[in-house]
Formats: structure tokens, sequence, C-alpha cells
């Protein structure tokens, strides 16, 4: 793979001129400052040199051995100053992995490597260094593969601005910031497998009632679907089945009289819906108790005649 040079004339055409992003100047042969401009730009390479490209280097310092230069590195709140380290033992005859991991950077003077593989970010966090092949006790400098930009390029994640700030706007009332919470602490695929009912009535203060029955899901949700809901009237909260004048369903289908005018199971209809009349002997107030799934849910309902 060729990269293409200046030609004679473009680099020619650089004498005398000061690059605009870096402040080199281009020095021209002759000049009586050549040499002392020629140590201003090496010292400025330099300096560009150490700020970036030779943070966390890893290079060879031994037969079957390599160091790693200072650097930073960001990880989460905290930044780390790494201090470097030196001598790091080899495996010969091997792909040697070379990385950093968040004990590492705590450290300031560790290294990991592995003749395995790098492992997995979802499951280690790490920053790749280096691969260096060894073979019959040693290796060369063109051994090395610098890894560094694996980190500096990594693949942008596909969470959009809206996703990232549903997670965040919840952190405060929300037990896991990572996770959206529904307001019973399930997640939304989970509330509708947990059915809860409301119980709601109207007096017709005529010595009847209305009762309305609805199937909701854990986080208060109407459930739009049929379920098997039974319902009994009582004469105290969760009290026993107490036959009235009159106790049947208005919406939903009756599926079984357990007690007459007292005792029902009743569908519900496709909205999770069951309505029941209740006319009652005495004025009074009555107990309807529903359950559906196992749970039970009381609602007194106040009757006056007329």
């Amino acid at each position: 793979m060729t990269e293409l040079a200046l030609t004679d004339d473009q680099a020619n055409a650089l004498h005398g001129t000061t690059d605009s992003d870096t402040d080199f100047k281009y020095h021209c042969p002759g000049d009586a400052s050549y040499f002392t401009e020629g140590q201003r730009q090496r010292h400025r390479l330099l300096t560009l040199a150490k700020a970036i490209s030779n943070s966390l280097r890893v290079y060879r310092d031994g037969a079957l051995s390599f160091g790693v230069r200072p650097g930073r590195a960001g990880g989460g709140d905290t930044t780390y100053a790494y201090e470097g380290s030196a001598g790091n033992a080899l495996t010969d005859d091997a792909t040697n992995y070379i990385y950093l991991t968040a004990s590492d950077l705590a450290a300031g003077n560790t290294v990991t490597v592995s003749t395995a593989s790098f492992p997995l970010q979802s499951e280690t966090p790490h920053i790749p260094l280096a691969e260096i092949v060894t073979s019959a006790g040693g290796y060369g400098c063109d051994d090395i593969t610098d890894l560094r930009s694996a980190s500096a390029l990594a693949l942008q994640s596909a969470m959009t601005a809206a996703n990232a700030n549903t997670l965040v706007a919840g952190a405060a009332s929300n037990a896991d910031a990572l996770h959206v919470h529904a307001v019973a602490g399930l997640q939304a695929a989970v509330q509708d497998l947990i059915p809860t009912i409301t119980i709601t009535s109207v007096d017709e203060e005529d010595g009847t009632a209305t009762v309305t029955i609805q199937v909701k899901d854990a986080a208060g949700n109407n459930l739009a679907e049929r379920f098997l809901v039974r319902t009994w009237l009582g004469g105290a909260e969760y009290g026993a089945p107490m036959a009235q004048t009159d106790f049947s369903v208005d919406i939903g289908t009756e599926i079984r009289e357990i007690y007459a005018t007292a005792d029902y199971e009743v569908m519900s209809d496709a909205t999770g819906r069951v309505v029941m009349r209740v006319e009652a002997n005495p004025d009074g107030t009555y107990y309807v108790m529903a359950e559906v799934d196992g749970r039970i849910c009381s609602g007194s309902v106040a009757i006056t005649g007329n």
C-alpha cells in the first residue's frame, strides 16, 4: 500500500512558510539559523509525540520482556495517571496479548498479559495496548503490533440521546438507573403478567347499585383482554357470600353460579371489565369481592332505597 509523498515542487514551496495548525516553520537551506531551527522542530515533534503517540506505548526492553510508557486514561468519572512499567515477562513461541484493566490503571505500574486472547469488553473492560509475537527466545521491534487505536477509534453506540435521557431521568426514583422501571418496579413486558383489580360502585338510590370490576396490570393500566373473574357479595369486607334480592351480570359472561344471587364466576369483556347489578334486601352497606389470578380485592357498596 503506497502513500504518495509531496512532489519536489510542493516540498520546495514550503521554504520559509509556517504551518498554521502546529506553528512549525519550514526553514530554508542555507539559513544562518538552519541548525537552531532544526532543533526547535525536533523539540516540537517530540512534545507532540509524547502527548499522544507515546502515551501507554508498548516497547521492547529485553529479549523476552517489554515495557509500557507512562500515560493517562479515563474510566467513568476517574482519570488514571499510569506511571508506566518495565521488565514485563512474555511467553516464548506465542502471541502475547497486552492490555490494561481498571486494577492495572489504579495500581499505576502493572499490566496484564494473556496468550489466549483479549477478553470481551462486556465482561472485562480494558484498554488493548499491543500484540507481541515471540519465537526462539526473543522478538524484534517489528513483532509488536500497536493496538491502542482500538480504544481511541471504537465503534460508537447505537444509543440515541432519547435513550440516554430515559436512563438518566429516572435515576432519583428508579431502583436501578440502568433499567427503565415502571410504577410497580417491573419492566413493561412483565407488568401484563400480574393482573390486579379495581372495584368502583354507583348507588342508584332505588335499592340498587352498579358495580364495575376492572382488571389492570401491575402499573394500574387497564388490560384489554378477557379474564375469568370470581365475584361475590358479602355483608363484611372479605366476608363470605351473602344472598340478596339480586346479584347479576350486566357486562361480561356468566360462566358458573356458585351461590345463587351471591357468588359467580364471570368472564370479562374484551376490555377486562365486568359490571354487576346489586339489588339489596334492606338498605345498607354491602361489600363486593372480586378475585383474579388468586388476588382478591374488596369494595364497599352503599345502597339506599327510594
